[in-house]
């Protein structure tokens, strides 16, 4: 059983690697990717704790890019050991804390005080995300959860709202590239057009998220239709991100075996 898209408190999950690891085994999931926003930091508690138990934990991350739309770059079998790779994505953390500080500075002068000590020592060792703030207005009493935290706060559009100068798509794809994996762009049902899939193709990309918890049947279709066209390898996952995060459902969605066996496939093809 494959899972090909979680998370961690490295990032803006509500488990740690341990805790994801445990509840992974107990629904018997042999192959997991860990796939935090901008932080591999997890990986190697991870690792440790999935040795005894027989699981195999695929290096991944998940990339946000600054385009208009939600495009996010996966990145899997990569080396999570390179140093350049890392000190980008170190570079990329910090600029997502710039972010929040934007965020908190807006909620500041509605009256809602939030700094960012109070996150303890998170900026310094993984990414800081909108979802994290949510949870401190939830902490607060101010909403009941993180989508009303969003819907009044701080998506597109709302109040508190900032935007993020991240990398481009483009960025993030030679990025992942220069690090050994293969870069497959996350939930695309999210926006992504055909006329964006064949340029980020045109860039390098090399997958394709199809199996994915609000795909529904004719995106699957259509979707499966433009990764054989474009000769992109088909992936999926949950994106899982833990309890009271809106995403709780781990291996929800049933990958076929295949994706591993071509994204392994597509590395050799990709790097020799």
């Amino acid at each position: 059983m494959l899972d090909l898209h979680t998370h961690t408190t490295y990032s803006d999950g509500t488990l740690e690697p341990r805790a994801l690891v445990q509840a992974a085994r107990e629904l018997g999931i042999t192959h997991m990717a860990i796939a935090d926003h901008d932080s591999t930091g997890g990986l190697d508690e991870a690792r440790e704790a999935a040795g005894p138990a027989g699981m195999n934990i695929i290096p991944a991350v998940e990339i946000n890019t600054r385009d208009s739309v939600a495009v996010h770059i996966l990145g899997y079998f990569l080396d999570d050991k390179d140093a350049a790779f890392q000190e980008s994505l170190s570079k990329h953390r910090g600029l997502r804390n710039d972010r929040a500080r934007q965020i908190l500075e807006k909620l500041s002068r509605m009256g809602i005080k939030i700094s960012l000590s109070d996150f303890g020592d998170r900026p310094d060792r993984a990414a800081l995300g909108r979802p994290h703030i949510a949870d401190k207005l939830k902490e607060k009493g101010i909403v009941f959860s993180r989508q009303e935290a969003f819907d009044k706060y701080l998506a597109n559009g709302r109040p508190a709202y900032s935007d993020y100068d991240g990398p481009s798509p483009r960025e993030a794809i030679r990025m992942i590239l220069e690090a050994g994996g293969v870069p497959v762009i996350a939930h695309p049902g999210y926006a992504v057009s055909t006329e964006l899939l064949e340029n980020l193709a045109a860039e390098g990309l090399a997958g394709i998220e199809v199996y994915y918890p609000t795909h529904n049947a004719e995106q699957v279709r259509n979707f499966l239709e433009t990764a054989k066209r474009m000769d992109l390898v088909v992936t999926g996952g949950s994106d899982y991100h833990g309890p009271g995060s809106g995403h709780e459902r781990l291996g929800e969605i049933e990958v076929p075996e295949r994706a591993l066996e071509d994204l392994l496939e597509r590395r050799r093809r990709l790097f020799g």
